[in-house]
């Protein structure tokens, strides 16, 4: 047993009195199959994960795309990518891979642990090197990765990036770079906008520094992804690969071999020319199971039409574009034909045009009749859901599941966030599910009741505690119409929206970073105390939630009592970072300047 295996037999040891399950590390090391306590099927069938590593051949890629624990459903882009491989160029040996997985399954991850919060982060966006530090970085790379590496012998390692595991697969291609610098380090995905040179970019990311990455590919992937695997990598072949960054090796134009060049722009892809995503790679995958059991994923879309404020959707993919209904049909017909009837919408809306999902429900019922085919989806509250009949219509298709971005009970606080601003119309949707799910009790008592999955902010820039106290008092009193409370997470401020905050002539934003700064409306201390209040909340009502970076809060306000480095806007102009004294600017300072006593603002 080497040292790593020995510190994950010592992490494995440790109490992880929160989850099921059992890991024998002995076993994994003879490479004998295992179980995972905790993971049945529907049908109440004993679940195995695979270590894909004791199968996997020569390959002349493996994709990957680092976990965000906190956001299921990621595998869209890369299985994508390896369909459209697999369809039109069977000649290339690609595969998807999923290392992390297989480390978190032997080791369940502390989500409040400071690996943790590292690992997959939005507050501390840019501080990737911070993750060498941590032993289980190295023992995820030295037990797992390397090993599908050696085994695959593969030329190129393509990462598909999100906003929230971007320093992680930073980290990860900089150790694999360091241990195979022969191996193509390729980044692709929505994730890569945020860098320095992308669409929402983050000053913190510093790409010309990124030695370890050999090209960026922006937009849709496919094509891209192709020409860059049959290309020799030669200065000459990259030069004309649309869609790309990449490091140009010698030039006369170029001072460093740090610098970047960027190719022209790729056109998108036509989704009617897509093959059907193959997710078999994937299906033996414990994380994966436990997000879809039974249910196929589906894609509909790419993009949303709408422009909420603190969303990255409209920024990452800037048009919205639907398949026609007849080749969802047919995918789905596909899937029908072997007994599968559940499905999931990966897209970022499904209604994102109400008039192509309500002819896609009409079309489900003539194919399979009413209450046979069972769906879900991110879905935007709208107009057309006030109407009864259309919500009957949607339900008898077979939509039980909406995840919703509500967000806020507070029509203030929508209207800024660009969100549909009417809670009288809110709540009359609400009132169709009721009556839908009394309806279908008596008539279909078989089948789940459509319920909504919420995603609530805390603390928005322009929220007030009687604006935070509305969103609970809705919760309570339609809680019998939510699943789950999926996602309640205090509001974390990226630099463009800040940026418009100021411009719009706010009195007041101090501003640390993304997750400290105060506003007139509330601070940081006030996000985190509404997000506990809250919570006591979901515990009295007993309905199912998560709470997600509360953990970050806590760290750095801990470190922000010593370091009050904020860079404050009064009206729209900058204050000095210091006083005239040299110091940091005090609360009463602050509230002397903008003529307001009561309010802390610090």
């Amino acid at each position: 047993m080497n040292e790593v295996e020995k510190r994950i037999l010592h992490q494995i040891d440790k109490d992880y009195s929160q989850t099921d399950l059992k890991i024998d590390l002995v076993q994994y090391l003879r490479q004998d199959s295992r179980k995972s306590d905790y993971e049945k099927t529907m049908k109440g069938e004993e679940f195995k994960h695979q270590f894909r590593y004791q199968e996997i051949e020569e390959q002349d890629a493996l994709l990957m795309q680092v976990p965000n624990i906190n956001e299921a459903g990621y595998y869209a882009g890369i299985v994508a990518l390896k369909s459209y491989v697999d369809k039109f160029h069977s000649e290339l040996r690609v595969e998807i891979i999923d290392p992390i997985i297989d480390y978190f399954y032997l080791n369940p991850p502390n989500k409040e642990s400071d690996f943790f919060q590292m690992f997959n982060t939005y507050a501390r966006q840019g501080e990737w090197e911070e993750l060498l530090k941590f032993q289980e970085v190295h023992d995820m790379c030295e037990g797992f990765i390397f090993k599908y590496i050696d085994k695959c012998n593969p030329a190129f390692f393509g990462f598909s990036i999100i906003d929230g595991n971007i320093d992680a697969s930073l980290v990860v291609a900089s150790l694999i770079k360091k241990k195979y610098p022969h191996i193509k380090i390729l980044m692709g995905g929505n994730g890569i906008e945020v860098l320095d040179f992308g669409m929402l970019p983050n000053p913190n990311y510093q790409s010309t520094q990124y030695d370890f990455v050999d090209v960026f590919s922006r937009g849709d992937g496919e094509a891209t992804f192709v020409e860059i695997l049959k290309c020799d990598m030669s200065d000459e072949s990259l030069e004309k690969i649309k869609g790309i960054v990449w490091r140009k090796s010698t030039g006369e134009h170029i001072d460093t071999p740090m610098e970047l060049v960027h190719n022209p722009s790729r056109e998108n892809v036509n989704m009617e020319e897509l093959p059907m995503p193959d997710y078999s790679s994937l299906e033996s995958n414990y994380y994966y199971h436990s997000t879809y059991q039974y249910q196929v994923p589906l894609v509909l879309s790419r993009g949303c039409p709408y422009r909420c404020t603190f969303c990255s959707v409209p920024e990452f993919i800037p048009v919205f574009r639907y398949r026609t209904q007849e080749s969802v049909i047919e995918e789905m017909e596909y899937w029908v034909n072997k007994g599968r009837k559940g499905f999931f919408m990966h897209d970022s809306i499904i209604n994102g045009n109400p008039k192509w999902l309500m002819k896609f429900c009409e079309m489900v019922i003539d194919k399979w009749g009413e209450y046979q085919i069972d769906f879900g989806g991110n879905m935007r509250l709208q107009n057309v859901m006030r109407d009864l009949d259309t919500m009957r219509l949607f339900r008898r298709a077979g939509l039980s599941k909406m995840i919703t971005g509500f967000e806020s009970a507070s029509e203030p606080v929508l209207k800024h966030m660009k969100k549909y601003t009417s809670m009288e119309g809110v709540r009359e949707i609400f009132e169709n599910v009721r009556i839908i799910n009394k309806e279908n009790k008596k008539k279909i008592p078989w089948a789940p009741p459509m319920a909504f999955a919420m995603q609530i902010i805390i603390g928005y820039l322009n929220e007030t505690r009687e604006d935070f106290e509305k969103t609970v008092e809705f919760v309570k009193e339609y809680h019998d119409c939510m699943s789950e409370i999926l996602t309640c997470s205090a509001f974390l401020l990226h630099t463009t929206l800040k940026d418009k905050w100021i411009k719009e002539g706010e009195p007041l934003i101090m501003f640390k970073n993304a997750v400290i700064f105060d506003t007139m409306y509330n601070t940081t201390q006030d996000r985190l105390d509404w997000l506990n209040e809250i919570e006591e909340v979901f515990k009295e009502i007993k309905i199912p939630y998560s709470v997600y970076n509360r953990g970050i809060f806590h760290e750095l306000i801990e470190e922000n009592k010593t370091a009050r480095d904020h860079h404050t806007w009064i009206d729209g102009e900058e204050l000095p970072q210091k006083n005239e004294k040299g110091n940091s600017w005090t609360r009463d300072e602050i509230n002397q300047i903008l003529g307001i006593k009561q309010k802390n603002l610090l």
